[in-house]
């Protein structure tokens, strides 16, 4: 508890630099909201203690804190904007079209979307940029970060940290590109003004560049990369292509810009950091990192911005408010003494059937000994033992009735309640269920409600499938649709294609 508070008064206190992060495989790229920058190399394992180090080391301690993912932990598709759809909910929306595109369940995805640019799209409709990314290697990294201290407060990617730069670059905002180079691959972004246009992936190794055996066939293949880039800005997006290339690469004795120049249709410059108040060039390591970092707090609501850090990946405080919360106790107390009233009601009505049958039995019974008494009696008549037989039978029949009768009971009686108790426990708020259809002899199941947002939906079915009395069942009917007034989604799911819930 101490440590929370003494958190919470750091932060406002207003003496905690911004904090941004870059975790890579080979080490964390970090930045300050002041311009200090540094990179610590580290395996994975080693990243946790690295990183208390540097909260430590730095009084980070409850520090706001950004985390950039790396362009290799994430992807981005480019979408038609569906109509009808608030902003708020067009990253869950449409993380489910990408499900032949991703290479993991999107139900297992995080997604945002920022907007294409109109004047790009070329009669392709109104576009969105859709970035998912693995919620479990999310998820990670969430953890890491809060569990040195740090409050995060955002999750960035890297081609939209980079165009924070570009604008500094390109004051007359007729657009820039810009190349950054890693150990393993670079990337290419085109911006114009604030507004990023391109961001390609250049699959070019730093080691072949420096190595004299391969370096001639590496430098042309980057050349062509960034020159089909260009092409692409011009012939697809309908823009015009920058006249220079600012390159950014950790290696600077290699005149790499020089070596490219005779390959590329515009001229590639190394990029010069005296505009930018540094007497030397900054590690190509923490570019990222740094040009998160210059992000105007006072951009519009018009600028590209994405965050990742979405309520599933955020700790849950969240409290209901005393009234939602005793409304929604009390519904499912209601739902709870319905079924088990409809439970009773069913058991007694297979008690009577079950008694009448006893009675039956017990005179059957009398009626057998009494005939077995009687052919004791006198010698063996072959109508008598008839007779005893199909009594015999017709007991047999109505004693395999009667023990079918007592496993009705056993199973009705508990049939409904496990699953309506399940589907109480696991409503979350902003979710409410209108009509409900359990068919126990088919094993069916059909729900009906209304939700204020379309991400509960699938956040819900999600849950009722680590209930025990929903395991191994499959929605095969899924519709969701708006209200009239807008306010609310209405959905129908079924475990039958075909199932229909009666309203």
């Amino acid at each position: 508890m101490a440590p929370r508070f003494i958190t919470r008064v750091l932060r406002r206190s207003g003496k905690r630099h911004r904090v941004y992060l870059e975790v890579r495989p080979d080490g964390i790229a970090w930045a300050e909201s002041g311009g200090s920058t540094g990179f610590s190399d580290c395996s994975p394992a080693k990243r946790e203690a690295v990183l208390g180090s540097l909260t430590s080391e730095r009084n980070w301690t409850g520090a706001d804190t950004t985390l950039i993912l790396p362009l290799d932990q994430y992807q981005v598709f480019q979408l038609e904007r569906p109509e009808g759809i608030d902003e708020s909910e067009l990253g869950d929306a449409l993380k489910w079209k990408l499900k032949d595109f991703l290479d993991f369940n999107p139900s297992d995805a995080v997604s945002d979307v920022f907007h294409f640019p109109e004047d790009a799209s070329r009669g392709r409709g109104s576009l969105v940029n859709v970035v998912a990314a693995r919620k479990s290697l999310v998820s990670g990294l969430v953890t890491l970060v809060e569990s040195c201290g740090l409050a995060l407060t955002a999750i960035d990617i890297a081609e939209l940290a980079l165009r924070n730069l570009v604008p500094r670059i390109d004051p007359d905002r007729r657009g820039a590109a810009l190349v950054h180079m890693r150990e393993r691959f670079g990337q290419m972004i085109v911006c114009k003004g604030e507004t990023l246009y391109l961001s390609r992936r250049l699959d070019v190794v730093s080691e072949d560049l420096r190595d004299a055996s391969s370096q001639e066939s590496a430098v042309q293949s980057l050349a062509l990369e960034m020159q089909r880039s260009l092409d692409y800005y011009e012939s697809q997006l309908g823009q015009v292509p920058p006249s220079v290339i600012r390159l950014v690469a950790r290696d600077n004795v290699l005149p790499l810009s020089s070596m490219l120049a005779s390959y590329v249709a515009a001229s590639v410059e190394t990029l010069d950091w005296t505009p930018f108040g540094r007497d030397e060039s900054l590690d190509s390591r923490c570019l990222v990192a740094w040009s998160a970092s210059l992000a105007m707090s006072g951009a519009g609501d018009g600028i590209q911005r994405v965050n990742l850090y979405t309520d599933d990946l955020r700790p849950r405080r969240e409290k209901l408010q005393a009234g939602l919360a005793m409304s929604l106790l009390v519904l499912a107390l209601v739902v709870i003494a319905g079924a088990g009233g409809v439970a009773r009601f069913q058991a007694s009505g297979l008690q009577a059937e079950n008694s009448a049958l006893q009675q039956q039995n017990e005179q059957l019974e009398r009626s057998v000994a009494q005939l077995t008494r009687e052919v004791e009696a006198r010698q063996p008549d072959p109508d008598v033992e008839a007779a005893l037989e199909r009594v015999t039978a017709a007991l047999a029949r109505r004693q395999k009735l009667l023990d079918r009768v007592e496993n009705l009971i056993a199973t009705e009686t508990t049939g409904f309640s496990s699953p309506l108790s399940a589907l109480a426990r696991q409503v979350p708020q902003g979710l409410w269920l209108t009509h409900i259809r359990l068919d126990a002899s088919k094993g069916a199941v059909g729900l009906v409600g209304k939700t204020q947002a379309g991400r509960l939906v699938p956040v819900y079915l999600e849950k009722l499938g680590d209930e025990p009395a929903f395991t191994g069942k499959t929605f095969g009917s899924f519709r969701l649709d708006r209200g009239e007034d807008g306010r609310w989604i209405e959905f129908q799911v079924a475990t039958d294609a075909d199932g229909e819930v009666s309203k």
